[in-house]
């Protein structure tokens, strides 16, 4: 199409080039008889008539390839160049614009009429030029074109189709590098041929994109793997104790309180597992927001104590509260959870007589615990999900551990929705600690 158009536009300028030279070589000769005719008067100007002068200027005027003929202004003929052959009506073939193309001798010529006046009478001058060569050359050059024009046009064709396929060549090996990528495969990249322009640009994105990708489908993989660990435990030991229970045809009611009171137990345990991944569910889905609202941090914590002083008064642990008065912005609900959630781990991952200490100092909440650190190599995961410090270190309280490994990553849902600082730390005396500091 450029092709095209740019040998259009190139013809229809030169021809327009042509006609326009014409037009000038036609005016410049007609006013140069007509300015001769005016000027040569002589010494015997008044024995001669206008016509006569107009004659004899005529005939001393002649320049190859222009004819001329001159009429009166009434068109009475005067008089002609030599070898012309005026068309009969040319009165009517000459429009205002005083230039038209007729044919002169058998050719197609252009003709150009100026009137002028002589001894004030009123002439008109016609100026002929053919046709002929220009009509030649604008063939010649329409010939070129023709010939020029589908090669050019051959030329780029080819030519934009390698190159096409030289530019497309690394997007066809990105989408079939990418349709053979899936669920099981997600480790594979697309080939970068050169990082620095767009197509490498846009590998780059897409590559980052499947680490993602690759990184979240992994965490669901654990996730599902962990979730139906847990939810296997105690379903389990809920179906084996019922079984044990229905085996024999007789036995004591204590013995039946007891297998009903471990799956109580077990069931309870179920019933907070499923509710902790239905909270994580609907939080990474963004259907939970918080409703912030001004409170008390320091008697929402004193509660929180309240409520877990009866399972630490079991192990003889001892429950240490300092708080100040403290106003926030926060969720009630969800900030009791995540506090219930720390102070349970405290007490879990606790000694036997050993000690929990809660201080609330203006807008940081210090949680710390007796019992063994957590390790330098496990601190990072301890906020994952499923994610409990090996066995060993609370092999003295095993029959209390009934927890998911899901606690501490809600409270960091939690904490980061309340854009709060939510850290694990360790005091001089190997204590556990853990802080929450709300924005100011």
């Amino acid at each position: 199409m450029i092709v095209v158009l740019f040998a259009i536009v190139t013809y229809s300028l030169f021809v327009s080039s042509l006609k326009k030279e014409t037009d000038e070589n036609l005016t410049e000769m007609a006013k140069t008889l007509a300015t001769s005719v005016s000027g040569d008067k002589g010494d015997d100007e008044i024995e001669r008539t206008p016509d006569e002068l107009v004659k004899e200027a005529l005939d001393e005027f002649r320049f190859r390839d222009y004819q001329f003929a001159v009429f009166t202004i009434d068109d009475r003929f005067i008089t002609e160049t030599p070898d012309t052959a005026l068309p009969s009506d040319l009165k009517g073939l000459i429009n205002q614009d005083r230039f038209a193309n007729i044919a002169v001798n058998g050719q197609p010529s252009r003709v150009f009429l100026l009137p002028f006046q002589l001894q004030k009478h009123d002439y008109k001058l016609y100026v002929f030029h053919p046709l002929s060569d220009q009509i030649a050359l604008e063939e010649r050059i329409r010939r070129i074109f023709y010939l020029v024009a589908p090669v050019l046009i051959l030329f780029a064709g080819i030519g934009g189709y390698f190159l096409a396929r030289k530019s497309l060549k690394p997007i066809a090996a990105m989408g079939d590098r990418a349709k053979r990528i899936s669920a099981a495969n997600l480790h594979e990249r697309l080939p970068i041929k050169n990082a620095k322009d767009e197509l490498g640009n846009l590998a780059i994105v897409f590559n980052e994109l499947l680490d993602r990708l690759d990184i979240e489908f992994d965490r669901q993989r654990r996730f599902m793997a962990d979730a139906s660990h847990e939810l296997r435990t105690p379903l389990a030991i809920i179906r084996g104790e019922s079984e044990v229970a229905l085996l024999k045809d007789t036995r004591t009611s204590d013995e039946y309180q007891e297998s009903l009171k471990i799956v109580n137990e077990e069931s309870g345990r179920l019933t907070k597992i499923v509710e902790d991944l239905f909270t994580l569910a609907r939080a990474d889905s963004g259907e939970l927001t918080a409703d912030l609202r001004e409170l008390y941090l320091d008697e929402l914590v004193a509660d929180c104590v309240r409520s877990i002083r009866t399972l630490a008064d079991k192990r003889n642990i001892t429950i240490e509260f300092k708080g100040e008065e403290a106003r926030v912005r926060g969720d009630e609900a969800l900030l009791r959870r995540l506090f219930l959630n720390l102070l349970d781990n405290a007490v879990k991952y606790n000694i036997d007589g050993g000690k929990i200490k809660i201080d609330v100092v203006g807008i940081e909440v210090r949680i710390s615990n007796t019992g063994q650190a957590i390790p330098d190599d496990q601190q990072a995961l301890i906020f994952d999900r499923f994610y409990r410090v090996e066995r060993s270190r609370t092999h003295l309280n095993e029959s209390i551990m009934s927890g998911a490994g899901l606690g501490l990553s809600i409270a960091k849902w939690i904490a980061d929705l309340h854009h709060a600082e939510f850290k694990y730390s360790q005091s001089d005396t190997h204590e556990n600690i853990f802080s929450m500091t709300f924005p100011r």
